[in-house]
């Protein structure tokens, strides 16, 4: 009887569920958005309860839908948003809602910490810029704000934990993505009390779990998570792995010759390396699901989610929108227009207090340039992360490209020429499962390892070459692009 991997993604606002072969092959993938709550400004929430009920609904549809017995499925893994926080209390009861990754409540927290010098004095030790809703800035937060929580706390988990308790009933933490938290140390991979000490948390010392690896097994699904899941009882639940991690796994990224490039929602650059390479500036590292590997990641919601705000406010009833567009944007891509577009609407990658925006509009541009511009700028602010990472070392030849965007030849033209590397589009439906998927086919001993996994699992890739000429005109308008970007920071 065949028998098949079940990936689950548990995202920041929708969770996932997808059911493949232990070669990668799509069979079904469900989905389930979760309402966030934002009770105060700063606020982003799920309820806890609410997000086991929806991943229990996505595995159930999945299974009928696929109409597979659930005895075929031979182990279940993760791929989770990383920051965000979600305590239990020793019995494993929710403490209060889940924070999500996007919360920025500590905002000030942080900013203070920054004042202090506690990011350069952590640094060393975590790897890891200051961020509002990382584990570590949001517990000072609660210590200070929610004093009841904070001491009800049993067990600080991050979301793929808190699941994962869900379905086995074991507290562990998995190591790619409590490396982003600002409570691990790099170099010992232990939760650091000298971290717990500088961030003023000395308290969760004794509530952080074991902290497993991405395809070790954490337990197998209970009783109880059976009946409610749909799964079998006994079924074996693997750690899983930080989305951004899991993006790079399905593009096949296992050391520094290739990048991994996301965009979405977020803009994302991922690189891996078998050591920490030195480097003055405070680049981000964690843990890679590839035993005695690191990866190095930029990331920030400066990515599609800004033409799909242009779409929803001035565009929504062009038909066809998105093919529309991309014509527009390929007319643009001929002409020398030097409008500008900075796409910073939910946040920047360049300076806290610059904001979205176009500049050099005159009376006769019309929607469409407009779009293309969107479509450049978007490219522009992805090239703050990705220079940044590639020039840690030499040695890059190629860039995988994964998220929505890639439906975009023009657009994927344009990060390629950009770029002036070859770009590879991955062709896959939902990176999030199908890494999870790979993850858990790794746990049950289908392959060596990740390595292994991925070259037997490889999806489909298109290639695009760069064009010397296009790159020259990008990387001109690029220049201009960060000179105004610095005279627009400058400006209280």
């Amino acid at each position: 009887m065949s028998h098949y991997y079940l990936g689950i993604d548990l995202g920041g606002t929708v969770t996932k569920a997808g059911i493949y072969t232990p070669e990668g092959q799509e069979w079904v993938v469900t989905e389930q958005a979760l309402p966030l709550l934002s009770p105060q400004r700063g606020f982003c929430e799920r309820d806890m309860t609410g997000l086991w009920e929806a991943t229990c609904q996505v595995i159930r549809r999945a299974l009928a839908e696929s109409k597979i017995d659930a005895g075929q499925i031979k182990g279940v893994s993760f791929s989770a948003h990383g920051k965000g926080l979600y305590l239990v209390d020793k019995q494993g009861r929710a403490v209060r809602n889940g924070i999500v990754s996007s919360d920025s409540r500590a905002q000030a927290l942080v900013s203070r910490w920054q004042e202090e010098g506690k990011d350069r004095q952590a640094y060393g030790y975590s790897l890891q810029q200051l961020w509002p809703s990382h584990p570590a800035a949001l517990l000072h937060w609660l210590k200070e704000h929610e004093p009841e929580s904070y001491a009800q706390t049993g067990y600080v988990l991050m979301v793929h934990d808190y699941i994962r308790y869900c379905l086995t009933g074991a507290f562990t933490s998995e190591e790619t993505n409590i490396s982003g938290s600002n409570l691990f140390n790099q170099q010992q991979g232990a939760i650091d009390p000298t971290l717990l000490a500088i961030f003023g948390i000395e308290e969760v010392a004794d509530k952080t779990p074991a902290i497993i690896g991405s395809a070790d097994c954490a337990g197998y699904v209970t009783t109880a998570a059976a009946q409610l899941s749909g799964l079998k009882a006994g079924t074996p639940v693997f750690g899983g792995m930080f989305d951004v991690v899991g993006a790079a796994l399905t593009s096949g990224v296992q050391d520094a010759s290739k990048l991994s490039a996301v965009a979405g929602t977020w803009s994302i650059a991922t690189r891996v390396f078998e050591r920490i390479m030195p480097a003055e500036y405070p680049y981000v590292w964690g843990k890679y699901s590839i035993p005695g590997s690191y990866f190095v990641h930029e990331g920030s919601p400066t990515s599609a989610s800004n033409l799909a705000w242009f779409v929803q406010q001035f565009l929504p009833n062009l038909p066809d929108s998105y093919a529309t567009m991309n014509q527009w944007a390929q007319q643009g891509y001929q002409k020398s227009e030097d409008i500008l577009f900075f796409p910073w609407l939910y946040g920047s990658n360049f300076k806290a207090n610059v904001n979205g925006g176009f500049l050099g509009l005159c009376g006769h541009h019309g929607v469409e340039d407009m779009v293309y511009a969107i479509y450049q700028g978007i490219v522009f602010s992805h090239l703050l992360h990705q220079d940044r990472i590639l020039a840690l070392s030499a040695g890059a030849q190629s860039i995988r490209f994964t998220g929505g965007p890639t439906h975009s030849r023009v657009w994927m033209q344009m990060f390629c020429d950009a770029s002036n590397l070859p770009l590879e589009i991955v062709d896959v439906r939902q990176s999030g499962c199908r890494a999870a998927a790979l993850c858990a086919s790794v746990g049950a001993g289908e392959f060596s390892g990740f390595s292994t996994a991925m070259e037997a699992s490889q999806a489909p890739i298109v290639r695009l070459e760069p064009d010397a000429a296009k790159h020259r005109v990008l990387r001109q308008r690029f220049d201009r692009f960060k000179r105004v970007a610095t005279a627009l920071s400058a400006v209280e």
